[in-house]
Protein backbone atom coordinates (compact mmCIF):
# COMPACT_ATOMS: atom_id res chain seq x y z
CA UNK A 1 0.00 0.00 0.00
CA UNK A 2 2.82 2.40 0.74
CA UNK A 3 4.40 1.74 -2.35
CA UNK A 4 1.25 2.00 -4.30
CA UNK A 5 0.40 5.56 -2.40
CA UNK A 6 4.09 6.69 -3.39
CA UNK A 7 3.84 5.40 -6.93
CA UNK A 8 0.13 7.11 -6.97
CA UNK A 9 2.20 10.77 -5.79
CA UNK A 10 4.80 10.98 -8.27
CA UNK A 11 3.42 9.77 -11.40
CA UNK A 12 0.04 11.15 -11.00
CA UNK A 13 1.40 14.69 -11.04
CA UNK A 14 3.67 14.61 -13.88
CA UNK A 15 2.04 12.08 -16.02
CA UNK A 16 -2.26 11.88 -15.19
CA UNK A 17 -4.10 14.61 -14.09
CA UNK A 18 -7.41 12.44 -13.88
CA UNK A 19 -8.47 9.47 -12.83
CA UNK A 20 -11.94 8.20 -12.70
CA UNK A 21 -13.48 4.49 -13.10
CA UNK A 22 -15.92 2.89 -15.83
CA UNK A 23 -18.85 3.18 -13.15
CA UNK A 24 -18.39 7.01 -12.28
CA UNK A 25 -21.39 9.11 -11.23
CA UNK A 26 -22.58 11.77 -13.14
CA UNK A 27 -21.35 14.27 -10.25
CA UNK A 28 -17.85 12.40 -9.44
CA UNK A 29 -17.39 12.96 -13.32
CA UNK A 30 -17.79 16.70 -13.77
CA UNK A 31 -15.81 16.69 -10.63
CA UNK A 32 -13.17 15.73 -11.99
CA UNK A 33 -13.36 17.34 -15.66
CA UNK A 34 -13.75 20.63 -13.40
CA UNK A 35 -10.45 20.43 -11.29
CA UNK A 36 -8.26 18.79 -14.18
CA UNK A 37 -9.44 22.08 -16.35
CA UNK A 38 -7.85 24.05 -13.60
CA UNK A 39 -4.70 22.44 -13.87
CA UNK A 40 -5.75 20.25 -10.63
CA UNK A 41 -5.02 16.24 -10.10
CA UNK A 42 -7.91 14.51 -9.24
CA UNK A 43 -8.15 10.57 -8.44
CA UNK A 44 -11.78 8.68 -7.74
CA UNK A 45 -12.36 7.54 -4.35
CA UNK A 46 -11.94 4.01 -4.50
CA UNK A 47 -14.35 3.39 -1.59
CA UNK A 48 -16.75 5.50 -4.08
CA UNK A 49 -16.50 3.25 -6.87
CA UNK A 50 -17.26 -0.18 -4.35
CA UNK A 51 -20.14 2.27 -3.36
CA UNK A 52 -21.27 2.89 -6.86
CA UNK A 53 -21.10 -0.63 -7.79
CA UNK A 54 -22.92 -2.19 -4.69
CA UNK A 55 -25.55 0.71 -5.61
CA UNK A 56 -26.58 -0.42 -8.75
CA UNK A 57 -29.98 -0.37 -9.08
CA UNK A 58 -30.69 -1.15 -12.22
CA UNK A 59 -28.76 -4.17 -12.55
CA UNK A 60 -30.10 -4.94 -9.41
CA UNK A 61 -34.07 -4.85 -10.66
CA UNK A 62 -32.82 -6.62 -13.91
CA UNK A 63 -31.95 -9.31 -12.09
CA UNK A 64 -34.52 -9.56 -9.63
CA UNK A 65 -37.03 -10.13 -12.55
CA UNK A 66 -34.76 -13.10 -14.56
CA UNK A 67 -35.81 -16.45 -13.16
CA UNK A 68 -33.18 -18.80 -12.56
CA UNK A 69 -33.21 -20.22 -16.24
CA UNK A 70 -32.97 -17.06 -17.91
CA UNK A 71 -29.73 -16.19 -15.75
CA UNK A 72 -28.52 -19.21 -17.01
CA UNK A 73 -29.08 -18.44 -20.31
CA UNK A 74 -28.03 -15.01 -20.39
CA UNK A 75 -24.68 -16.62 -18.46
CA UNK A 76 -24.08 -19.12 -21.28
CA UNK A 77 -24.86 -15.89 -24.27
CA UNK A 78 -22.07 -13.75 -22.34
CA UNK A 79 -19.78 -16.85 -22.95
CA UNK A 80 -20.15 -16.98 -26.65
CA UNK A 81 -22.44 -19.64 -26.72
CA UNK A 82 -24.91 -20.05 -29.42
CA UNK A 83 -28.44 -20.56 -29.04
CA UNK A 84 -28.68 -24.40 -30.48
CA UNK A 85 -25.65 -25.12 -28.38
CA UNK A 86 -27.21 -23.52 -25.02
CA UNK A 87 -30.57 -25.80 -25.97
CA UNK A 88 -28.14 -29.12 -26.11
CA UNK A 89 -27.04 -28.09 -22.95
CA UNK A 90 -29.85 -27.46 -21.39
CA UNK A 91 -31.54 -30.36 -22.80
CA UNK A 92 -34.52 -28.37 -24.51
CA UNK A 93 -35.26 -27.14 -28.44
CA UNK A 94 -33.80 -24.25 -30.16
CA UNK A 95 -37.15 -22.89 -29.85
CA UNK A 96 -37.42 -22.81 -26.59
CA UNK A 97 -34.47 -20.81 -26.32
CA UNK A 98 -35.12 -18.12 -28.64
CA UNK A 99 -38.39 -17.92 -26.58
CA UNK A 100 -36.76 -17.47 -23.64
CA UNK A 101 -34.21 -14.78 -24.78
CA UNK A 102 -37.19 -12.98 -26.62
CA UNK A 103 -38.56 -12.69 -22.81
CA UNK A 104 -35.23 -11.59 -21.55
CA UNK A 105 -34.81 -9.18 -24.05
CA UNK A 106 -38.07 -7.75 -23.23
CA UNK A 107 -37.07 -7.83 -19.25
CA UNK A 108 -33.74 -5.95 -19.57
CA UNK A 109 -34.81 -3.66 -22.81
CA UNK A 110 -32.65 -4.55 -25.54
CA UNK A 111 -32.54 -5.97 -28.69
CA UNK A 112 -30.02 -8.83 -29.07
CA UNK A 113 -27.52 -10.50 -27.73
CA UNK A 114 -24.47 -8.05 -27.97
CA UNK A 115 -26.63 -5.42 -26.56
CA UNK A 116 -27.92 -8.63 -23.65
CA UNK A 117 -23.91 -9.61 -23.48
CA UNK A 118 -22.97 -5.41 -22.60
CA UNK A 119 -25.64 -4.56 -20.76
CA UNK A 120 -25.37 -8.14 -18.14
CA UNK A 121 -21.59 -7.39 -18.11
CA UNK A 122 -21.55 -3.68 -17.53
CA UNK A 123 -24.13 -4.25 -14.75
CA UNK A 124 -22.39 -7.12 -12.99
CA UNK A 125 -25.77 -9.03 -13.48
CA UNK A 126 -23.88 -12.57 -13.06
CA UNK A 127 -21.41 -11.86 -10.70
CA UNK A 128 -24.15 -11.05 -8.54
CA UNK A 129 -26.66 -13.62 -9.29
CA UNK A 130 -23.91 -16.07 -8.85
CA UNK A 131 -22.81 -14.52 -5.20
CA UNK A 132 -26.37 -14.39 -4.48
CA UNK A 133 -27.09 -18.64 -5.21
CA UNK A 134 -23.91 -19.33 -3.66
CA UNK A 135 -25.22 -17.83 -0.34
CA UNK A 136 -28.52 -19.40 -0.28
CA UNK A 137 -27.05 -22.58 -1.44
CA UNK A 138 -24.42 -22.52 1.28
CA UNK A 139 -26.12 -24.50 4.86
CA UNK A 140 -26.52 -22.76 8.08
CA UNK A 141 -23.78 -23.74 10.66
Amino acid sequence: MRRQARTRDTILPTVVHGVIYRNVSGESLVQCVRKVSKGETWVQDTQESKETAENDLVGARVRDRLTAKELKIVALIVQGYKNKEIATQLGTTEQVIKNYLRNVYDKIGVSDRLELALFTIHHRILAEAAATSVAAATPAR
